[in-house]
């Protein structure tokens, strides 16, 4: 028995000493593989449906449900603030503007800012209490003020899934109020808060737990967040909560910590506990198992040139940072490389002088960024090439 077993260590010592890299590689990635499937298995969450995106690349880091069509509540209002916000971007409305309530609008019922029928109020205080207190009434209002009615509004905002291609959303309202055939899904509600979660206006208010809302009159009615992530998880931008009896709780929010930032949804939580438990789960599988790793930095030149028509060099430069997105279980590298077009003067800072290409360890293209060159040169003229020619003589 003890030959025996003297033989087999002598065997594995002899494959190793053979082979020492190619065994070592292969326990490695079954090791950081075995360990990827089991962080993934051990995240679950009881909403009907749920996504999680790495907002740079748009990587889908987790998904349940996400294409499910499904009623989503007062999330609805992240596409009535992404028109109103292209509206105010395209000066067709402005925070200053007045708007009269309308009978409508002040009895539209659930969550509300209490708006007095016939009353004026400034555009920028009705979206505040929209982002804060998922107001109602101030949706309606805003709608009929830019639309002229909350029907012509709702076809704008139809338009804007259209436009970013969301084949699983049909807007009724501009609410999110109980209606039929009124839908969206985790996916695309996800590329709705992309359109306004960098706005200025948003960011201003998507944090706020607690204000207060001034009526005309004088009375004050209190906004509260329904967001309680706000309050609890470290590096929460803000987002979007709702519920009804159809769509249950549901939430669209954003946090960033370090290099990476992540967009969260979840549709169908049993209550408002679990909806909370649920994005905190999300969101920290994202930040424990993901980062971004920087390849280039906008700010360091990736070559220098010569520039025809003149006697200079020049340096050329990534239009933007680039980095990849990578799983911390995988020791990953990655290479440039590029290809320029003719640079000739005379050319002006900003131009795009070629595109460079980032590659995996597979030499896959993950990445490319365009070349950009940052100073104006101008070309020699034929006096002075003509007196230089003449010095060199």
């Amino acid at each position: 028995m003890k030959k025996l077993i003297i033989c087999f260590l002598f065997a594995v010592a002899c494959v190793f000493s053979i082979f020492p890299s190619i065994n070592y590689g292969m326990f490695a990635n079954a090791m950081a593989n075995k360990s990827k499937t089991e962080n993934q298995e051990k995240l679950k969450i009881s909403s009907k449906a749920g996504l999680l995106l790495d907002y740079e690349t748009g990587s889908v880091l987790f998904e349940k449900n996400s294409a499910e069509r499904l009623p989503i509540a007062s999330m609805t209002k992240l596409a009535t603030l992404a028109v109103v916000f292209d509206s105010i971007s395209k000066g067709v409305l402005k925070e200053s503007d007045d708007v009269v309530v309308s009978k409508k609008a002040s009895h539209i019922g659930g969550s509300s800012a209490f708006l007095d029928t016939g009353s004026t109020y400034k555009v920028g205080e009705l979206i505040k209490s929209i982002i804060i207190a998922s107001a109602n009434d101030s949706s309606v209002a805003l709608a009929e003020h830019l639309a002229g009615s909350e029907e012509v509004f709702v076809s704008k905002m139809n338009k804007l899934a259209l436009s970013l291609n969301l084949k699983d959303t049909n807007f009724v309202n501009c609410t999110g109020l109980p209606a039929e055939n009124h839908y969206s899904s985790a996916k695309d509600i996800a590329e709705i808060y992309k359109q306004i979660c960098n706005n200025e206006l948003y960011k201003k208010h998507s944090k706020v737990w607690l204000d207060e809302f001034i009526h005309p009159s004088g009375r004050k009615t209190k906004l509260t967040n329904t967001n309680k992530l706000i309050k609890t998880y470290e590096g929460i931008e803000g987002g979007k909560t709702g519920f009804t009896n159809a769509a249950r709780f549901c939430l669209t929010a954003s946090a960033r910590r370090g290099n990476i930032r992540l967009i969260g949804v979840v549709i169908g939580a049993n209550d408002s506990k679990t909806r909370s438990a649920d994005m905190t789960a999300l969101f920290n599988y994202g930040f424990e198992n993901f980062d971004h790793k920087p390849v280039l930095n906008a700010e360091i030149p990736v070559t220098i040139q010569p520039v025809l028509k003149t006697e200079e060099k020049v340096e050329i430069f990534p239009a933007r940072n680039v980095s990849v997105l990578i799983n911390k279980l995988e020791d990953k590298t990655f290479t440039t490389d590029f290809k320029l077009d003719e640079i000739k003067a005379p050319i002006k800072s900003g131009t795009v002088v070629g595109k460079l290409f980032v590659f995996d360890e597979n030499n896959m293209v993950v990445d490319e960024v365009d070349l950009i060159v940052k100073k104006d040169i101008c070309e020699i003229s034929f006096k002075e090439r003509l007196r230089k020619l003449t010095l060199a003589w």
